[in-house]
């Protein structure tokens, strides 16, 4: 695939510097191997020396680079979108085509249709941005139609089931559940899909997410003000917080105690 091909260039660059380091600790050599057994399509192998990498002291901050791509290959899509939703490295065109082909595969469309589309802005040369562009026109064409609630229904069945083990792919569900309930002739199961999704973001620390979530929705129910408070809480936002929390404590509901605990962390 040419995906396979530009990410075996790439990658090749940093065995090159890897090699001579390689004596100065096991880390990189088990780096450079995976990298071999990527590009030979030895993937399995692959997988072996990542982990290796990933549990060591001087592991690099973050694998998704090398580990997603190589879960792709493998056809083991959940730990795939696992190490790229959570990735903190900075955006990279390779691994963002790896995260759109797995959400693909998942079913997550209007997910990989964004990916792929916002990689097409940012300019992936002539063989990249033509595959992107088949992505995108797939998914469009799935959406000439509204979707049926059987599909939001879907979504939101896959995130809640991963809720409490997998948050960070229960997200990625949920969010998928929006999107196309977005696109929906009327609204269907709105509030569940919101709440669980801001639930979701929390638990998985993106409460930046939450904040511009709940931004638009209106009235906000005694659940979405709770994850609010929790997410303004771990953004620092104390004033905004306490607020929150003090009318949770006061209407005496679900979450009346542990508003009071985490009010009593706030600063004065």
């Amino acid at each position: 695939m040419i995906a396979v091909r530009f990410l075996c260039a790439a990658i090749l660059v940093l065995g090159v510097c890897t090699e001579a380091r390689a004596e100065d600790s096991s880390t990189p050599r088990h780096l450079l191997r995976s990298v071999r057994a990527f590009k030979d399509g030895r993937y399995d192998e692959a997988l072996v020396e990542l982990r290796l990498v990933a549990r060591a002291p001087d592991a690099p901050p973050d694998l998704a680079f090398y580990l997603g791509p190589t879960l792709y290959k493998l056809k083991r899509y959940d730990e795939a979108l696992a190490v790229f939703a959570a990735s903190r490295a900075a955006p990279d065109a390779l691994t963002d085509f790896y995260r759109g082909e797995t959400c693909y595969q998942l079913k997550l469309y209007r997910t990989a249709r964004a990916v792929f589309a916002a990689l097409r802005t940012r300019g992936l040369g002539p063989a990249l941005d033509e595959a992107a562009g088949r992505y995108v026109d797939a998914v469009d064409a799935a959406y000439k139609r509204a979707p049926a609630t059987a599909s939001i229904d879907y979504y939101l069945a896959q995130g809640l089931e991963r809720a409490r083990r997998e948050p960070v792919l229960a997200s990625e569900y949920l969010d998928e559940a929006r999107q196309v309930e977005a696109l929906a002739a009327t609204r269907h199961r709105h509030g569940e899909i919101v709440t669980a999704l801001a639930a979701a973001w929390n638990a998985s620390g993106r409460p930046q997410a939450v904040v511009d979530l709940l931004a638009v929705e209106r009235p906000l129910t005694p659940e979405l003000t709770w994850e609010l408070a929790r997410a303004l809480v771990a953004q620092g936002d104390a004033t905004r917080a306490r607020a929150l929390l003090e009318d949770i404590v006061k209407a005496h509901g679900a979450h009346g105690n542990a508003a009071a605990a985490l009010l009593a962390t706030l600063p004065p």
